[in-house]
């Protein structure tokens, strides 16, 4: 007989609009049964009760930017990424669980070696290992010459080529085509924003995309690589860390959505956390400031928004703290996190929402997260299809540090 729970709590966010008063969600299966609000309480029929009080029930939620064997908080990607297979492959799926237990139920890869990204979504369908529901993007696709994009290891030049491994990706089980069409972030600013792939690269890989009934996302802080992807029907930006408001506004436009993932930068167990003391640091947290304008100015304009990690496990609070104290309002920065990441995801109405008949994917935080996206750093409560992973007091990371705060009070 399949387990069934009732889910009591003051607050709740159902993917798109919040309620504060006594609410109620009844589980049965992996299947939300109900959901009483206004002090109109789910029929138990037998349930276990969870009874949170002054707490939160979200969807669980979806990070849009990770990667399966790479974890920015230990530093030195490029050597995770020659790690024997075994040790990539299980770096990677405790990574994932450390995700899980955060309430990420959902993610997208973006990016990793032999297809393992695969394997590993497959496991977890199947159900030989734990972690969230996964969308993989195979193999990342980036030029001979391309700074940045150490997960990529699909090298091509041209644009047929660069075509035809999209095509490999689709064949192999890929959900998602990823390139890089931009380098690395530190340097001189002509060089972070020399283009890697040009609009015939990128409208290569995004019609082989699109003929599939799949999407495509691009590694571009901005520059040409940035005009590039808007023109060509990139599905995703990510990072988009130097785009000018004129692209920004050329985004919002379109209705092209940004994953802007600075908490990967500012946090200090991230990339600045790992450079030493010295002139070059002190560079780089002048660059930050110029990224964290940029997503400001995204928020304020109004660019479609999706949130993600970029491989900080178990940082979605963090990075959804930053961009809340960048100007962010909660309830845009948790449909980010919900309802508009199931969108792109082609689930909207299975994920991403508290509505009967949906996943039974949950999140309870303590307190009001529909006041303060910092909430969700206190995990009470994650189930995925209906199981619980996690039940008991989880305080993250996020309320810990702060880059805007601490940069405003130096």
């Amino acid at each position: 007989m399949s387990a069934a729970f009732e889910i009591r709590a003051r607050h709740l966010w159902d993917g798109k609009t919040g309620r504060t008063g006594l609410v109620s969600v009844g589980v049965e299966g992996d299947r939300v049964r109900s959901v009483g609000k206004d002090g109109a309480p789910a029929p138990a029929g037998g349930a276990e009760i969870l009874d949170f009080d002054d707490a939160t029930i979200l969807p669980g939620l979806i990070d849009m930017h990770t990667h399966l064997g790479i974890n920015h908080q230990t530093g030195d990607i490029r050597a995770q990424m020659k790690d024997p297979a075994v040790r990539h492959i299980l770096a990677g799926v405790q990574s994932l669980r450390t995700d899980l237990e955060s309430g990420v139920t959902t993610a997208k890869l973006n990016g990793d070696r032999e297809f393992y990204d695969v394997q590993v979504r497959d496991a977890i369908r199947e159900g030989s290992i734990p972690g969230p529901r996964l969308f993989v993007s195979g193999r990342g696709i980036k030029s001979s010459y391309c700074t940045g994009g150490v997960v990529a290891t699909a090298i091509v030049d041209d644009a047929e080529s660069v075509g035809r491994c999209a095509d490999e990706n689709l064949a192999a089980g890929a959900d998602w085509i990823k390139l890089f069409s931009s380098g690395g972030i530190f340097g001189t600013l002509e060089a972070v924003l020399r283009p890697s792939y040009g609009f015939g690269q990128l409208s290569a890989a995004a019609s082989k995309a699109h003929a599939a009934g799949k999407r495509m996302s691009s590694h571009c802080f901005g520059g040409e690589a940035a005009d590039a992807c808007i023109e060509a029907g990139v599905d995703v930006m990510d990072h988009g860390w130097l785009l000018t408001e004129r692209q920004l506004e050329a985004m919002a436009k379109r209705g092209m959505w940004l994953c802007p993932t600075v908490g990967v930068l500012t946090h200090p167990e991230g990339v600045l956390g790992h450079l030493p003391e010295g002139p070059k640091r002190d560079e780089a947290r002048r660059r930050i400031d110029a990224v964290c304008a940029t997503a400001a100015a995204a928020l304020r304009i109004g660019v479609p928004l999706l949130a993600g990690t970029d491989a900080m496990h178990g940082g979605l609070a963090y990075e959804l703290e930053t961009l809340q104290d960048l100007g962010g309002k909660p309830t845009a920065l948790l449909m980010a996190v919900t309802s508009s990441a199931a969108e792109v995801l082609g689930l909207a109405g299975e994920i991403g929402v508290v509505r009967e008949g949906a996943a039974a994917d949950l999140v309870v935080v303590r307190g009001s997260a529909l006041a303060d996206v910092g909430c969700l750093a206190d995990v009470l409560l994650v189930m995925r299809a209906g199981k619980i992973v996690k039940k008991g007091h989880t305080l993250l990371k996020a309320r810990k540090f702060s880059w805007p705060r601490y940069r405003r009070g130096l």
